[in-house]
């Protein structure tokens, strides 16, 4: 089982400013998605492209 993806500094400090009872769920879902792309990182880019992902499916 591969490890889980970095986080890049800006995407750190981006997940710091998400409510915390929310933070788990938004560092879960990135993670996952990086994995699915065989990303090493979670990067800032990354957090955008799934925050708009998730406003048009809701």
């Amino acid at each position: 089982m591969s490890s889980r993806p970095a986080w890049h500094p800006d995407a750190e400090k981006r997940l710091r400013k998400v409510p915390f009872f929310i933070r788990p769920f938004v560092r879960k879902r990135a993670e996952g998605v990086a994995a699915e792309r065989g990303l090493p990182q979670v990067t800032s880019q990354l957090l955008d492209e799934i925050k708009e992902r998730e406003h048009k499916a809701g």
